[in-house]
């Protein structure tokens, strides 16, 4: 009764419950009771529904124990847990059958299967009836899981609340029942089952996980929510603290929901108070038995026996398709062949053929991750999800895909592939330009399509990974001048292929010579000098510094450090002339020193 999706016959129930928390008048008209005769009735009558429900699935699982390739040790694991879940639900069903016998003895009715107008329906031959003691015979059930079945008509005080209320508990106080009162066993029973049905579904999926895994639930003991949300988010919270299979959160969440109260509830007869809260709180069990007529509680208590079925019925299917058949049914087959999403010429690939079976008529719920594509429509059991790719690289598309199965339950499971992008390119090349200056680090990017590595390699040269503008490259170095270096370009595939894609000459050169930049030199001020490669040499990145040099006047020669070239060194120059210069100067990256010759013109 907590949420979730119900079947018509439980919201049957729930609004059974409603009315009953309306009934306070002593004396109920025969018209209300008549009602409650039949939804018992009703209920009753759906619950034989649901212990042949799962009985049918129990009895498809016990005849695959025995196949034709030897025994089945999973539908034998299987087996065995249905018959513990059986045993726990019976227990249940009974407990609950002896609170109606006892509630019958309290209001004194006939319960002798020889009176003249019966209130228990002999429908089972070893059920045995003890005169002294009504619910004695109950153990002796041959179906133990399936409910009395009675007739309320029959029922002489139907009208009676005072027993029934001592038997529940709640005669003196619906905020705090009696704990010991034999009705009230019903409330710690319906816990105790919701955690045993969880515990026992875990045991079979630990009892054939192929991994030998074991699986179990921490039971966060939830008897207070605010509503069906909070509810949940109490329950996922326990789940996640659990070691719990991802297959098996719907089932354990559904079953333990539907059989989740509210312990402590709102009691409408008492009023609200101006910030919305509840004036008086009253137990779960003194609002549902307050003053209901005997009928109403048997209804009650039936309601109860349907909520242990249902849940029995919905477990054992659950584990009845771990053995085989499955939750799901499929009308359409097709052929689904899974390849690389690239591959390069020459290399060896695997490709997967298999028949794929979907539901042609059944949509599957898919949401793609964000910035993973976008779902433009479901149509014919399939999604379409449109996406844009980028430039270059590759593109990874996930999300998650669900379909509902035979209980209305959608398990959402990922799905994820990666698309290889081929780059819209062209080349040429100038062979002659294939150049290396010796000393200096060259970048050096290299690409390779149907690849998920690429590396290069050349000998007499030196290759260091680097980042340039933002893609993976390296920076090549090769010393000699006058070699010839071969730089050879490979990659291996997504299944670990080597793949060589050829090898590529550069001719090694030597680097190119500073120039000095401006040769206007003044007598009356200092001069400094700078050296670059000039604005005709291909290289980016390269820095010079002047170390010093040696200044030419006439038969005289001055040396000088640093780039700065003083006045007083050029106090003999004549203003108009030229003369000659050598200046040292080291570039980046190497504590070599270099001259050039250059010549200055002195202006003033």
């Amino acid at each position: 009764m907590a949420g979730g999706k119900e079947t018509p016959r439980q919201k049957m129930i729930g609004m059974m419950y409603l009315v009953l928390t309306a009934l306070l008048a002593l004396n109920v008209s025969k018209s209300i009771l008549d009602a409650f005769i039949n939804i018992e009735a009703n209920v009753a009558a759906g619950n034989i529904t649901e212990v042949q429900r799962g009985d049918e699935k129990k009895s498809d699982v016990a005849a695959k124990q025995n196949g034709q390739d030897g025994p089945n040790k999973t539908a034998i694991s299987v087996f065995k847990v249905m018959e513990k879940i059986d045993v726990a639900a019976a227990e249940k069903i009974q407990l609950i059958d002896r609170v109606k016998l006892l509630i019958f003895q309290a209001i004194g009715e006939d319960l002798s299967p020889s009176a003249q107008d019966p209130i228990i329906i002999k429908d089972r031959a070893t059920f045995k009836f003890d005169k002294k003691n009504f619910s004695k015979g109950l153990t002796a059930n041959s179906d133990p899981t399936k409910p009395i079945e009675l007739n309320l008509n029959n029922v002489q005080k139907k009208g009676d609340f005072d027993a029934q209320m001592l038997i529940m508990g709640i005669n003196e106080s619906i905020t705090t029942p009696n704990t010991k009162a034999p009705g009230f066993a019903v409330w710690p029973a319906m816990q105790e089952y919701r955690k045993t049905l969880c515990d026992l579904i875990l045991q079979a999926s630990s009892d054939i996980d192929e991994d030998g895994k074991s699986y179990s639930f921490n039971d966060p003991k939830i008897q207070k929510f605010k509503n069906l949300k909070d509810l949940n988010l109490q329950l996922e919270k326990a789940l996640d603290a659990s070691k719990v299979k991802e297959d098996d959160r719907v089932i354990i969440k559904n079953v333990y929901k539907g059989l989740t109260k509210n312990e402590m509830q709102p009691d409408p007869h008492e009023g609200y108070n101006e910030d919305g809260t509840p004036k008086k709180l009253r137990h779960w069990v003194g609002g549902t038995f307050d003053h209901a007529p005997a009928v109403a509680a048997i209804a009650a208590l039936s309601g109860l026996q349907s909520e242990v079925l249902t849940a029995r019925a919905d477990a054992i299917a659950y584990l009845a398709s771990k053995v085989g058949g499955g939750n799901y049914a499929f009308n359409k087959v097709t052929s689904l062949a899974i390849a690389a999403p690239a591959v390069t010429g020459g290399s060896t690939d695997t490709l997967r053929v298999m028949m794929a079976a979907f539901d042609s008529e059944k949509q599957p719920i898919v949401v793609p991750d964000e910035g993973k594509g976008t779902l433009v429509q479901t149509k014919g059991g399939q999604a379409y999800i449109a996406y844009t790719a980028p430039s270059s690289g590759e593109i990874d598309l996930s999300g998650t895909i669900a379909i509902k199965d035979k209980f209305g339950n959608a398990t959402p499971v990922p799905y994820s592939t990666t698309v290889q992008v081929v780059t819209k390119a062209g080349s040429v090349s100038l062979p002659e330009m294939n150049i290396l200056y010796a000393g200096w680090p060259h970048k050096l990017l290299a690409t390779t399509a149907g690849t998920v590595s690429t590396s290069v390699a050349a000998a007499g040269a030196t290759i260091r990974p680097t980042t340039i503008n933002g893609q993976k490259g390296y920076t090549i170095k090769a010393n000699t001048p006058g070699r010839r270096i071969n730089v050879r370009l490979s990659g291996k595939d997504a299944n670990g292929n080597s793949i060589n894609f050829g090898s590529y000459p550069y001719d090694v050169k030597p680097f190119p010579k500073a120039k000095l930049v401006n040769n206007k030199c003044s007598r009356t001020g200092n001069t400094r000098l700078r050296v670059t490669l000039g604005a005709d040499c291909p290289l980016n990145g390269v820095n010079f510094t002047v170390t010093g040099g040696t200044v030419y006047i006439g038969s005289d020669k001055t040396t000088f450090n640093g780039a700065l070239l003083k006045r007083d060194l050029l106090r003999r120059a004549m203003p108009g002339r030229s003369y000659a210069v050598l200046i040292n100067y080291k570039r980046n990256g190497t504590n070599k020193t270099e001259s050039i010759s250059a010549t200055i013109d002195v202006i003033r």
